[in-house]
């Protein structure tokens, strides 16, 4: 079977080739490239895990951006059919709509920028000539980076250029 068809992630064919060419299955790998294999595998399933989140995230997008788009028009076209509610005229309905259509881009944005830097990371693994031992370090220091999480001071403090101390000190 081909690792090399379009209809997958990038982490995915990394994933496939490493398990083609270093893998259990592979024949006699060195206990460096099963090491290799391992920690490539590792970030694969935080790859994944990523790709389907923004999957969903993706779509539920798209979808309350449309319903931004076409919410204002709603009241008046329902009404030409006789339903005539007051919610569908709400600004706070409204509000909610976009909030909502705010919130899924937003994770969509947040964990396909995590998606993309693993599959960097991955690529890096696939590619780099670096001993295992300091491809290791490097990795773990990097994936610690990404399992941070999401932190609003942090969002602040760049944005504002400086430190987060409250204002007066």
């Amino acid at each position: 079977m081909s690792i090399f068809t379009p209809n997958k992630t990038s982490a995915r064919l990394l994933v496939d080739y490493a398990a083609q060419n270093w893998g259990p299955d592979s024949g006699e790998v060195s206990p460096e490239l099963q090491r290799r294999f391992l920690i490539l595998y590792d970030l694969y399933i935080k790859a994944r895990t990523y790709a389907i989140i923004n999957k969903v995230a993706f779509w539920l997008a798209i979808l309350a951006g449309i319903m931004v788009l076409l919410w204002p028009s709603l009241a008046t076209l329902t009404q030409e059919f006789g339903f005539d509610k007051e919610f569908l005229k709400s600004a706070i309905v409204q509000t909610t709509v976009t909030g909502l259509a705010v919130l899924t881009f937003a994770v969509y944005n947040h964990y396909k920028k995590r998606q993309m830097y693993l599959e960097n990371l991955m690529r890096h693994v696939v590619y780099s000539e670096e001993p295992v031992s300091e491809l290791i370090d490097r990795v773990l220091k990097e994936m610690e980076k990404i399992d941070t999480g999401f932190s609003f001071s942090e969002t602040i403090g760049k944005r504002t250029g400086g430190t987060n101390r409250p204002r007066g000190s």
